[in-house]
């Protein structure tokens, strides 16, 4: 079993030279201002992941080391990329080009409560083009009623046929188990 909750940061990359790639790794993608640091931090127990109310903060790929064996990867949010000098979709390109053998599992995050934008899934062809094992992760579920929970749910399953979907809250940390378990499967 993987403990997740001794990851630390070990370095930010923008570029294919400097990209770590001498261990499995699990990549966390999102919208800015998905809850994605939040999440990791959830996932980690820790305040690994600086969480800003400001979005567009993360403008690199930040590693984290899982017991010296891993990495769990905390990529750019998007739509609100702000550094003219970095490009969010050529450096996840690049990124993304490690292929599987590198990128055990991308978690695409979703906010439950505003579904799937079309940045969403121009990210989602990226990482199915790659060919590296997807999974959908709704996030703020807590602020979903459960027939919001399914419309969303129906609505996923409809567009990404055969995608695991996880549904959780960083806040009250519901799914954050069902995630754990997933991340360490995916790098087992």
């Amino acid at each position: 079993m993987i403990n997740l909750s001794k990851c630390q940061f070990v370095k930010s990359s923008v570029d294919l030279k400097s990209f770590l790639t001498d261990r499995p790794q699990v990549v966390f993608l999102g919208k800015s201002n998905v809850g994605k640091s939040s999440v990791v931090n959830a996932l980690t127990n820790s305040k690994l992941a600086q969480v800003s109310k400001m979005p567009g903060r993360t403008q690199q790929i930040n590693y984290f080391d899982i017991e010296g064996k891993y990495y769990l990867t905390d990529a750019p949010g998007y739509g609100y990329f702000t550094d003219s000098s970095l490009d969010f979709e050529p450096m996840m390109l690049a990124y993304l080009s490690l292929g599987s053998k590198i990128i055990k599992r991308a978690y695409l995050l979703i906010d439950s409560r505003r579904g799937i934008s079309e940045d969403d899934e121009l990210v989602y062809n990226l990482v199915y083009q790659a060919k590296i094992p997807l999974r959908i992760v709704f996030t703020k579920c807590d602020k979903l009623n459960q027939s919001g929970k399914a419309k969303l749910d129906n609505l996923i399953k409809k567009q990404f046929v055969g995608v695991k979907t996880i549904a959780c809250s960083a806040l009250k940390k519901d799914g954050i188990e069902n995630l754990r378990r997933d991340v360490e499967n995916a790098l087992e």
